[in-house]
């Protein structure tokens, strides 16, 4: 049976990232087997956190997966790994889909990561407030980051309350000091979340072995079953080439499972550094930033030849977000600007401020996903309004949806079993709505 814990916060930016891949490595060192998880559709702390640890992230978010594959996920984990650390996402009790409703759903115990640079006393105030805001969420510990002297964690530990459990206190240390990442992780990136979270490690060793772990039991029987049943494999002998690099790294574990389970093989390829596809059916573009390495991009003509040869032969193609700017007559960036693909006779440029933020899904059906971008397209067709577009979980139009032959192309990153049959569609040359 698989220990468990969530590691929430009050809000965003009290450090529960670095103090998830610091608890991940210190409890690693031996021969237990670790599975993190990330609660939100978010690719770049799990990157961070696999760029530190070594191990495999994946997401658990209710909008994507819904009620079914979390369980479901949870189900595979508990029968694989000894112990699972949630990281949650923005503050406890936020949002419709937040942390306190997978403790509650789950009864996993909540430990609390808070910033207390910038408190004393206060802080057992505010660990009172989540403790007892909702009688049927444990939060049963909490861990004081940033911590200035013996003195200040003196002080925080006395203002907290029993039953509440103090664990301990991380001190201030340059060692430990990320910048916030709004891009992808580098190589220079990696060494240095590799460092900090080593030294996390070190600091959480004593805490580690006081965590208030649950037990998880989630019986297989109990699991509801898809409501559409099929017959066999849907993607049985298909080759599908993804693009995966500096760039294109915006890929989701278990959307690479979901092919494989589907039947189809998976062939990873560069379009920064190699000059033709692997052998295969149909395409797909994943998210990233094609804005890092523009000129690069553009200049390996051999591949963007290969591509349009792909969609000009009428195989399948799937694009999103960054795979999509790709596919674009050209792109700008820092009065940069390169041509692209040309797939569409459109180009777009990158803002300096958020141009698209929210869930999304495919109206008709139950495909789900999300977006976020600073990359807008400027010339829209004419016609834009009369074109298909995802929707935003709160009714309102969302991403423009591109197809041409059989391509389709948005800003949407897609969570393929929450809608398995589309994306099995659109990946066997069916790119209806």
């Amino acid at each position: 049976m698989s220990r468990i814990i969530i590691l929430a916060s009050p809000g965003s930016g009290h450090g529960k990232t670095l103090v998830t891949a610091g608890l991940a490595k210190a409890l690693g060192g031996g021969n237990r087997r670790i599975r993190v998880y990330k609660m939100g559709p978010d690719y770049l702390d799990p990157q961070f956190i696999e760029a530190a640890t070594g191990l495999e992230v994946r997401q658990l978010d209710y909008w994507m997966l819904g009620e079914r594959e979390i369980a479901a996920e949870l189900c595979r984990a508990q029968n694989e790994v000894d112990d699972i650390i949630i990281e949650g996402v923005m503050g406890l009790f936020d949002g419709e889909h937040s942390v306190a409703r997978l403790a509650r759903d789950y009864r996993i115990p909540v430990c609390i990561v808070a910033d207390a640079s910038a408190m004393a006393q206060t802080f057992g105030a505010l660990m009172y407030g989540l403790a007892n805001y909702d009688p049927d969420v444990n939060v049963a510990a909490v861990i004081a980051n940033k911590v200035g002297s013996d003195r200040h964690a003196s002080l925080l530990a006395e203002s907290v309350r029993p039953p509440l459990t103090m664990l301990g206190s991380i001190k201030r240390d340059k060692a430990l000091a990320v910048h916030e990442r709004h891009l992808g992780i580098g190589a220079e990136d990696r060494s240095a979340a590799q460092h900090a979270a080593a030294a996390m490690a070190e600091q959480l060793t004593e805490i580690a072995q006081s965590l208030p772990w649950g037990k998880l039991r989630i019986e297989e029987d109990s699991l509801t079953q898809p409501e559409v049943q099929h017959e066999g494999p849907r993607l049985q002998g298909m080759r599908i080439a993804v693009a995966k690099d500096a760039v294109f790294s915006f890929i989701y574990h278990a959307n690479m499972d979901f092919l494989q389970r589907e039947g189809a093989t998976v062939h990873y390829f560069s379009p920064l550094s190699d000059t033709q596809l692997p052998d295969c059916d149909a395409l797909y573009l994943p998210g990233g930033y094609p804005e890092l390495h523009l000129e690069t991009l553009a200049n390996n003509h051999a591949m963007i030849s290969a591509i349009r040869q792909h969609i000009e032969a009428d195989k399948p193609c799937m694009a999103e977000c960054g795979g999509m700017l790709y596919l674009l007559e050209s792109l700008s960036h820092d009065e940069r600007c390169a041509p692209l693909c040309g797939i569409f006779p459109l180009r777009a440029k990158v803002n300096e401020r958020l141009a698209g933020l929210g869930y999304q899904s495919l109206p008709g059906t139950r495909l789900r996903g999300h977006s976020f971008h600073y990359a807008s397209i400027v010339d829209e067709p004419s016609n834009a309004d009369e074109l298909p577009r995802s929707a935003y979980s709160d009714g309102r139009k969302g991403e423009l949806i591109l197809r041409e032959k059989r391509t389709i192309a948005s800003f949407v990153h897609w969570y393929f079993s929450s809608e398995p049959q589309k994306i099995c569609d659109w990946l066997s040359g069916k790119p209806e709505l």
